[in-house]
Parts: structure tokens; C-alpha cells; sequence
């Protein structure tokens, strides 16, 4: 792995940190390296991107060398240049809200008790029906002793800068941020690539990269992907820029490349916990999603990318614009939300839907607000809501129809293929258990997501100024909305709600536990300081152990290593023998689906699905049931006038069967060397070439 990861990095500096690195001066200055570098990407990712769409679209082609190279050296330019005009933004010195006072002794024992029994439950001593109710009520007794004992009166925001100390003690928190965020990024780092380096390369764990793959190929050659899949076309933009300017196929960049996924999100949750609470909620905020959350895990190894991109990067970084623009509007912060917001849009559909509740609630209940009280923040937020709502449309224009759509919302007959999608969507996917979203999230994220929750709420006293209204507000909000999301069919993807449901406990979480932290700064040997103690040990105790577990089960081998090597060999014979038409190949060969057999050979149709999906109309490609249902017909009826039409209609060239698929027709197949004529063959793939 290590000669290609070497290849691939300075691409992908050049691609994904580069060109957004004015834009990131211009829009949204930091002092801080970390932030700055997080804006820098998700800049970079939005811009490139959106930069070679408009050139793809005007020109009405695939996105072919000029374009690759033309389009990073655009954004750049025009980002230094407007920096060079227009100067730097400047980022708000101190954090927008104050920490919850500090927690006593009782709440301090009740939280003990509270990671006791968590820690015996993981160990295994204590049953989950016993442990989780416990663990959540002691948890909410202890935020609702601190709210009963807590002293009256408002607290204020902090929005005044900290007192000013030495430049030495300066330094040397400077270099404790670095240090501890570096330990942070490191333990994520190994995390995503354990597995992969001990126990795959060269194969790849998880099978959604081929569709991306397969739509990489598309977007280079003809600029749409919508004839195989519809979703939105940011990663696949991305993956091609890559693909021009590294030499890289994408399966290569995803095996070298995917496991660093994780790195932005950290950097992103880094960034906003930093700019509400201070750098150490926002240290916290990066390790509990990192090394706890189970979410970015699990899209890891099922190859659910743009998820990680989308839900878990760029929202992160709109709803801290959100904060920026509310707390001091301007251009500058209005256009930041606005590029981040619709880059949601531009990489993928679930987090759309995210971005689009929670800035509906936001519209609700703040935009209204500000501008019957506070104009220039209303006008601000509205101008920067406008804009983002035009970027998302020219991105979403043709990847989900939108004329048709709005047509069938009108109360025309046909809603076309995103309302037919929408109609499948809804309501069709059953919620995962509570068992489900607290493994998926992790006990102690949970917990502590919890006791954040009610600190947020109550901790910090009355709110003294809008901005950090809508802070708690947002971030309240945005974990409700994930949480009762996972828990209902009619939120279309409760799986997908689960999985991102760790972005914003993480926030909370790290606001708990940095509370919890404080009262060992007072002084020692006070009973309230020897509880804290206590606390402290036992919750980082759980923390600890969970994060172990978590990197010790990213080394194991993983049940969705879909590629073995007899069927590695039968994707390098077909793309040896590519020579233009289509393949069509059991739904699944050993593990792997049909579309990566499709990526292995560089073929792009067709697909197969199995009988029972393809009646459940589920996820299927924009072309509807009826190639489907013909792949089927072709994959068990070797023979008959009917299967001859479809070979010739579909310029069927090979047909890859699985030797191991449950009634599996292959024999039949065999049976016939007039028909089909055996040309590559193992214990595990069969491939017959059909004869004219």
C-alpha cells in the first residue's frame, strides 16, 4: 500500500487542500492551523467540484484531461486573487458559549455510579436490560440535581475575549493542543487503516465503491451518471480530477485513500466544538467521534463514502458558518454557509435531507424572528439562505429532475425519478432496534451525549444574546432530529439517521465530560474534588476500554470483505478482454454484488439484483425494474428465442456466473458449447462467452 499512498498524497494535497486555502482566508480566517485546514478542504471539495460541473455541462461533455487540469488551478487563482482584493476574514476572538458552571458531589457520584455500571456492562457483569435504563436515569438525575442546586440568575455568553496571559503559557497551550490533537488524529488514522493494511490490501473491505467506481467511468465519459444511478455527482467529480491527475483507477484510491476519510470530520468536529466552548471541548469533540462513534466506522467498511463526506464533514462545518453568520453577519460568512450548505447537496441525497430540516427548523424559528427584531441579522441569514437554495438547485438540476418533480408536486401525473425514489423510500425501511443506536453510537457517547444534553439546556443559564440561543438551539435541534429520525420509517433511511446520530452526541458528549473534568482543577483534597476524582477515572475508564475495542475490532478481519482472489482473477481477465459492449453476472458472486464485477472489468451495465429486491423496488437504478428483470431472465434460461433477443438488445458479451450462488444455473450453461463457449473458469466464477 505504501507506494501508492505515496503517489496518491501529493494529488491529493494538490486536489482537496490547495485550491481552498485563500478561499478559506478569504471566507473565514483562523488562527488556529487545525480549523483552517478543516475549511480549507471542505472549500477545496466544494469548489473543484462545482468548478468542473459548470465546465462539464457548458461544453456537454465527460470530464476529460483539460478539464482536470484547468479546474484546481481555477480555484485557486480566483481564490488568490480575491484574497489579494478583498483581504482576510477575521474569526471572533473568544467562544460564543460559556461552560455550564461546574458540577458538585452528588452529581459527581451519580455520574460514578452511572459509568460503574456501564463499565460493568461492558465487561460483561451486568445484562444490557439492567444497565442502559440505569445508566439513563442516574444520568439525568445528576443533570437534574445540577440543575436544581445550580445558582439563580443569567449567565453570560463569554462573548468578551479571555484574559490575556503570558506569551510562555500561551505557547506552551498552543503546543498542548497540537500534541494532544495529533495523538487524536493518530489513534483515528490507525483506526481506518488497521484492518485494511494487516488484513485486506491489496482488496478492499465493503462493496459500495464499485457503484462509485462505475460512475467515476461514467462522469469521465459522458458527464452523467443518472443512466446508472441516481445520486448526486460531487464524489464522483472528485474521484475523476484524481483519477487525470494521479494515474490512480478509483478502486486504487479508495484502498489507499478511504481509511483517511475519517481525519476531516475530526478536524470538522474539532473546528465547531472549538468555536462554541474552546479548543479543549473541541479536542474532547474530535476524540469521542473518532475513537467512539460507531457511524464513520461503519461507513468505513461498507464504502458509504459520500455519507462520511456529506453528513459527517461538510454539514459539521455549515452549522458552525451557521453559528459564524448569526453571531456576525456579513458577506463573508453569508457566502461561507452558503458554499458549505449546498455541498451537502452536491455529495449526497440523505444529507440533503439533514441539511434541509434543520435549516427549515432554523428558518422557523430564527429567520422570521431576526427579521421583525434585528434586520441586518435577518437580511443576512435570508440572502445566505437564497443563495445556498440556488446552488443546491443548479447541482440538483439534472441529477434528480427536478422540472419533473416539481411538475408532479404541481399536480402533474408523473413526479419523475426522484419522486419515484422518494415513493419507494418512504416508509419501506423498518427503524433499528434501541439496542441497535446504542451499540451504534457507543455507551459512553451516549451517556455523556445525554448529560450534555441537559447541561446545554439548563446548565448555562438565560441565554444573554441571540447567537448563543441559536447555538443551543442548532445543536439540540440537529441531535433530535437524528435521534427521532432513527426511530420512524417515515424519515426514509432511520438506518442513515442512526449511523450520523454520533456527530452531534459528540459535540454534547465532549461538553459533559470537559464539565466533568473541571472540578479537579480546584483545590486538592476538598471532597468535592476527591469525587470528582472518582468521576473522572471511572468515565474515562469506559471511554478508554470502548476505544480500545474499537481499534481492536478495526484490526480484525471484516465480514464484508467481498473480493477474494479467484474472483479478483475472473475481473482481470474481463478487463484484459474489455472490448466494448455490456457483461451481465449473478447478483452475487462469492459475496460480491454485480456492480463490482461490473468495476473489476470496467464495464457499466448491467446490473442484477436478486428476485425478492427487485419486487421489493427498493434502491434500484433509475431504469427501472424492466432490465433488471431481464438480467434475471438471462442468468437462468440459457436458451430460447427470448434470451437470444435480450443477448443481442443488450450486446451482451460475457456472462459471469457464481459457482457458489444459491441455485445457480451454470451447469446449464455448460450444457450448451454451442451457445456459450467457456473462456475463464475456477473453483469459484465461471465466465461464458455467448456464441453468434
Amino acid at each position: 500500500m505504501f507506494p501508492e499512498l505515496v503517489r496518491a498524497l501529493p494529488v491529493v494535497v494538490l486536489i482537496c487542500i490547495v485550491p481552498g486555502y485563500f478561499w478559506s482566508r478569504l471566507l473565514c480566517a483562523s488562527e488556529d492551523f487545525a480549523s483552517r485546514l478543516a475549511y480549507s478542504v471542505a472549500l477545496s471539495i466544494t469548489l473543484v467540484p462545482a468548478t468542473a460541473l459548470v465546465q462539464i455541462r457548458l461544453a456537454g461533455t465527460g470530464l476529460n484531461l483539460t478539464v482536470a487540469v484547468a479546474t484546481p488551478l481555477i480555484v485557486f487563482v480566483a481564490g488568490l486573487a480575491a484574497y489579494l482584493v478583498l483581504g482576510s476574514g477575521k474569526e471572533p476572538v473568544a467562544p460564543l458559549l460559556k461552560s455550564p458552571p461546574a458540577l458538585a458531589s452528588p452529581e459527581l457520584a451519580l455520574i460514578t455510579l452511572a459509568f460503574a455500571g456501564a463499565l460493568a456492562n461492558l465487561v460483561g457483569l451486568v445484562p444490557d436490560w439492567l444497565a442502559w435504563p440505569a445508566a439513563a436515569l442516574l444520568v439525568l438525575s445528576a443533570g437534574t440535581v445540577h440543575l436544581l442546586s445550580r445558582p439563580d440568575g443569567p449567565h453570560p455568553e463569554g462573548l468578551s475575549p479571555p484574559a490575556a496571559g503570558s506569551r510562555r503559557s500561551r505557547l506552551s497551550e498552543g503546543t498542548a493542543r497540537h500534541v494532544l490533537l495529533a495523538m487524536i488524529l493518530a489513534l483515528v488514522l490507525a483506526r481506518g487503516y488497521l484492518g485494511p493494511v494487516t488484513e485486506d490490501w491489496p482488496f478492499l473491505r465493503a462493496d459500495d465503491q464499485y457503484q462509485h467506481t462505475i460512475m467515476t467511468r461514467l462522469m469521465i465519459s459522458e458527464g452523467f451518471t443518472g443512466s446508472f444511478m441516481l445520486y448526486p455527482p460531487g464524489i464522483h467529480l472528485l474521484l475523476a480530477e484524481l483519477n487525470h491527475l494521479g494515474g490512480l483507477e478509483p478502486l486504487t484510491i479508495f484502498a489507499v485513500l478511504a481509511p483517511a476519510l475519517l481525519v476531516p470530520p475530526t478536524l470538522a468536529l474539532y473546528a465547531l466544538g472549538r468555536l462554541l466552548w474552546g479548543w479543549r471541548y473541541g479536542l474532547a469533540a474530535a476524540a469521542f467521534y473518532g475513537l467512539l462513534a460507531g457511524g464513520p466506522y461503519w461507513y468505513l467498511e461498507h464504502g458509504r463514502y459520500p455519507n462520511i463526506i456529506a453528513a459527517q464533514f461538510l454539514m459539521v462545518l455549515a452549522v458552525a458558518a451557521l453559528v459564524r453568520l448569526y453571531r456576525a453577519p456579513s458577506w463573508r460568512t453569508g457566502g461561507l454557509l452558503a458554499l458549505l450548505g449546498s455541498s451537502v447537496v452536491l455529495y449526497h441525497q440523505v444529507s440533503s435531507l439533514y441539511l434541509a430540516l434543520l435549516l427549515g427548523l432554523v428558518g422557523a424559528f430564527f429567520l422570521l424572528h431576526a427579521l421583525r427584531r434585528d434586520r441586518s441579522r435577518g437580511l443576512a441569514l435570508l440572502s445566505s439562505f437564497s443563495f445556498l437554495g440556488l446552488l443546491s438547485a443548479f447541482y440538483a438540476w439534472s441529477t434528480y429532475d427536478l422540472p419533473a418533480l416539481a411538475g408532479g408536486l404541481l399536480g402533474g401525473s408523473e413526479a419523475g425519478r426522484t419522486g419515484e425514489a422518494a415513493r419507494m423510500a418512504i416508509g419501506t425501511k423498518p427503524p433499528e432496534s434501541l439496542t441497535s443506536i446504542i451499540e451504534m453510537t457507543s455507551q459512553p457517547l451516549l451517556w455523556l451525549g445525554l448529560l450534555g444534553a441537559v447541561l446545554l439546556t439548563f446548565g448555562g443559564g438565560r441565554p444573554a444574546n441571540g447567537p448563543g440561543l441559536l447555538a443551543r438551539a442548532l445543536l439540540l435541534l440537529w441531535t433530535a432530529m437524528m435521534f427521532f429520525g432513527s426511530l420512524t420509517s417515515m424519515s426514509g433511511f432511520p438506518d442513515r439517521f442512526e449511523r450520523d446520530l454520533g456527530v452531534p452526541l459528540a459535540l454534547l458528549a465532549a461538553l459533559a465530560f470537559v464539565t466533568v473534568l473541571r472540578p479537579l482543577s480546584s483545590s486538592p483534597g476538598t471532597p468535592t474534588t476527591i469525587v470528582a476524582s472518582l468521576a473522572v477515572l471511572v468515565t474515562a475508564t469506559v471511554v478508554d476500554l470502548r476505544a480500545m475495542q474499537g481499534l481492536v475490532k478495526a484490526a480484525e478481519p471484516s465480514p464484508q470483505q467481498t473480493l477474494i482472489p479467484q474472483v479478483a482473477s475472473a475481473g482481470r481477465w474481463l478487463e484484459e478482454n474489455n472490448a466494448g459492449g455490456n457483461i451481465v453476472a449473478s447478483p452475487y458472486v462469492h459475496h460480491l454484488p454485480s456492480r463490482g464485477v461490473l468495476a473489476l472489468g470496467g464495464y457499466t451495465a448491467i446490473q442484477s439484483y436478486e428476485g425478492p429486491r427487485i419486487r421489493r423496488a427498493r434502491d434500484i437504478p433509475p431504469t427501472g425494474t424492466e432490465p433488471l428483470l431481464d438480467a434475471l431472465w438471462l442468468l437462468e434460461r440459457p436458451t430460447g428465442e427470448r434470451t437470444r433477443r435480450l443477448l443481442e438488445r443488450y450486446d451482451i458479451r460475457y456472462v459471469v456466473l457464481s459457482k457458489r450462488y444459491p441455485s445457480s444455473s451454470w451447469p446449464a450453461f455448460k450444457a450448451r458449447p454451442d451457445l456459450y463457449r467457456p473462456v475463464f473458469e475456477n473453483d469459484v466464477v465461471v465466465i461464458f462467452e455467448p456464441q453468434r
